[in-house]
């Protein structure tokens, strides 16, 4: 099971669970983004708000919700366990959930916002059962949730180390299929602002950063791993402007 696949089927399990776990004038929804402030637009994999955050049938949800879950991929992990969390914490979002299927056995992290930071109130894993009170009544039990999936943690699927995809090809020429399902931007898993820097997860290397640099003219671009590792790409601002000389 390619770790795309996986993702999907790990999200999908936990839709109902926490459909059933829903209190009155709350709703769980999949898919939303997270406007967080005018700089900062967050996606997070499931959430929980209250039904005025999301009235209207946006695609979003306005302000802090009172859970977001991420589901790990290789191209998240790092932000979903740093940067990410981080930023959730920062706007204050009081219960945040991880699922982490690429060690050597899915592991659910529960942090809830404590003193201003975010306290680990458990680790989770298959074969463990944990009643949650907050921010609803939920038995949180990774082997019956995931049992579909969760023999396939920890596995990922052989990869080779060159390159991924074709280059584009020359502004006259058509874009073919495999350039299109792979080339930046459309091969990105999830594309999010945080303070106003576009970050894009996915497989990228040294051609999609200057395809990057030719679409952001002036800005710095930051390839967060190594090139053809999973990971992200952020579009950062660019240097000040030299001071022009007085009178010149």
């Amino acid at each position: 099971m390619g770790h795309s696949l996986l993702h999907q089927v790990l999200v999908s399990d936990l839709v109902l669970p926490l459909a059933l776990a829903e209190s009155t004038g709350t709703q769980s929804l999949t898919g939303h983004g997270i406007r967080l402030n005018g700089g900062t637009w967050l996606r997070a994999d499931l959430l929980v708000c209250r039904d005025e955050q999301a009235a209207g049938g946006r695609r979003y949800v306005e302000g802090a919700p009172l859970l977001a879950v991420e589901v790990v991929s290789p191209a998240s992990r790092g932000r979903d366990l740093g940067a990410k969390k981080d930023a959730y914490q920062r706007f204050g979002v009081p219960h945040y959930w991880v699922v982490d299927p690429t060690g050597a056995e899915l592991r659910v992290h529960v942090y809830e916002l404590a003193d201003g930071g975010y306290a680990e109130r458990a680790v989770v894993v298959p074969g463990d059962r944990r009643q949650l009170t907050e921010p609803f009544r939920l038995e949180l039990a990774p082997a019956s949730i995931f049992d579909r999936t969760s023999r396939w943690a920890g596995r990922r699927r052989g990869r080779n180390m060159e390159y991924i995809g074709p280059d584009l090809p020359s502004c006259e020429e058509p874009i073919l299929v495999d350039a299109f399902g792979h080339r930046w931007p459309t091969g990105a898993e999830k594309v999010e602002l945080e303070d106003g820097c576009p970050i894009f997860y996915g497989e990228w290397d040294e051609r999609d950063v200057a395809i990057a640099e030719r679409t952001y003219p002036g800005r710095v671009v930051r390839l967060d791993q190594p090139p053809g590792e999973p990971g992200t790409i952020t579009i950062l601002p660019g240097p000040e402007p030299a001071a022009r000389p007085a009178g010149g």
